[in-house]
Parts: C-alpha cells; structure tokens; sequence
C-alpha cells in the first residue's frame, strides 16, 4: 500500500503532520457523502489543515473529491455511473469559517522532524511527537515524546548494501568483531574476486554523495543525543 499524505495541524504557530489522524472521520461517519480518491497517496478523498488554538479544534481548511450518482438509487451496483465534484470547506461547511470540531474525541498524535522513512512499511518516525486527548474538540491531555535512533539505523540502506558482500543482513565494517570471522568459509575466489570489484566500483560510484550525506547523519545524530540527554535532564 501507498503511503498515505497526513493531515496538516497547526499549533503554537509550527506546522505538523497527523500520524494516523483524521479528526473529520467521526464527523463524516453522520453525512451521506462518499469521497473519491483523486491520487494514490491519498484514499481518503480529502485533505484538511487544522489550527489548535486555545486548547481548541479547528478546521481551517478543506478540499476533497466525492461522487454523484445520476439517481437516487442506493441499491449497490458496479454499472452506476457517477460524476466527480471537487469541493471545499464551503460545502461541508456552508457560509462557515474556523470551523470548531465539536464533534472529535479522541487522541491525535503530531509529528515534526523526519527521522526515519521506512517506505516498504508505510512507516515514519518523528525527532518529535505530540500525544492530544480532545474530548468534545477540546483538548484535555497532551504529552510530548523525543525519539532517537542509533548511528547504524539512519544510515541509508544503499549505503549499507554496497558493504554486504555475502548478502547478510549483518552490517560488517561497523562491527568491532573481526571482518574475517564474517565470512563464510570456502567461497570461490572468482566470486570473492568479483564481488570486492562491485564494492570497489559502486563506492567509487556513489562516494561524493555518501560520504556528504554520512557526514550530514553524524551531525545530525550528535545534535539529537545532547537534545535527547538535555530533555530528559530537565
């Protein structure tokens, strides 16, 4: 499955991104309304931009797709034929602005600061995450989570590849165990040969911008382990 594109939140004037929230579900859960999806990122059918301002809810921006039907007929069938209408905040909404979602309860979960895409798994880990309980758009609760991860996992599987000459998952040159106790016992030498040549020429290869981005990560992970030790100190 597609990653999906989160909700948009805003609070104490930084911009973040809903980890699995979609406040207006409820809400729709009482409408007659069904959303077409326009893009794959985006299944949903809509996409929303939320202010959390004085510890309330508010829906400030909204564009989406939905169906119509050329009748009425709510029998289900394949062959219905429908037409696509974009639509705003207007048509939820009508003549309303800032609309305030009294309708939510439940958590929201906020994050800002990519750390880690896992693509494969439709997965994002945050530097920074922000738990909010509302109970009738108000919000009741709130905790904040500082995440970190270890030199090894942030760097970039390509880079990793290159040095996983046996196909193992074990990433050898940062191990501190010496290299020869990895290999695996009679391996031909046309094969050794070969596969020290393909490391040799894809680091030659992708060297200028791995080692820029290595650098990067290093820099990165030391900001974030005294950010990290500070946080939890005070």
């Amino acid at each position: 499955m597609t990653a999906q594109t989160p909700e948009e939140f805003v609070y104490k004037g930084k911009r973040y991104l809903g980890i699995y929230a979609e406040p207006l579900h409820q809400y729709l859960q009482t409408q007659n309304i069904e959303f077409q999806a326009f893009i794959s990122t985006c299944w949903r059918g809509y996409r929303g931009v939320w202010v959390i301002s004085d510890n309330k809810l508010y829906l400030t921006c909204f564009s989406g797709a939905i169906r119509i039907y050329a009748t009425d007929d709510d029998v289900f069938s394949p062959d219905r034929s429908y037409e696509t209408k974009n639509i705003s905040l207007n048509y939820l909404f009508p003549n309303r602005q800032n609309v305030f979602a009294e309708w939510f309860s439940g958590e929201i979960r906020l994050g800002k600061g990519i750390l880690k895409e896992d693509f494969d798994n439709c997965e994002t880990l945050y530097r920074k995450e922000i738990y909010m309980r509302f109970k009738d758009g108000v919000l009741i609760e709130e905790r904040v989570v500082r995440n970190n991860l270890s030199f090894q996992d942030r760097i970039p599987s390509y880079i990793k590849k290159i040095y996983e000459l046996d196909n193992d998952d074990d990433f050898t040159f940062l191990e501190k165990r010496d290299i020869l106790l990895n290999k695996k016992l009679g391996k031909p030498l046309k094969e050794r040969v070969l596969s020290l040549f393909w490391v040799i020429f894809l680091t030659l290869i992708v060297f200028p911008f791995a080692i820029l981005q290595m650098m990067v990560i290093l820099v990165v992970y030391i900001y974030d382990s005294i950010s990290l030790k500070i946080n939890k100190s005070s």
